[in-house]
């Protein structure tokens, strides 16, 4: 029984690694592609901001 907690607990966390890691390259590909910036970032916000009003 001990056995199946252990290699439940340590299955989570790799695969919650793994996505996370996944999840940075995707985020790093489409920052250098030039792709829309997080709202969430500093200048983010700013950006989206001055394209709404540019397609306005």
């Amino acid at each position: 029984m001990d056995f199946a907690i252990g290699f439940l607990t340590f299955g989570t966390l790799g695969f919650v690694a793994a996505f996370a890691y996944i999840s940075e390259r995707v985020a790093e590909k489409q920052a250098k592609a030039g792709g829309p910036k997080s709202l969430l970032s500093k200048d983010g916000a700013a950006e989206y901001l001055a394209r709404k009003t540019r397609s306005a």
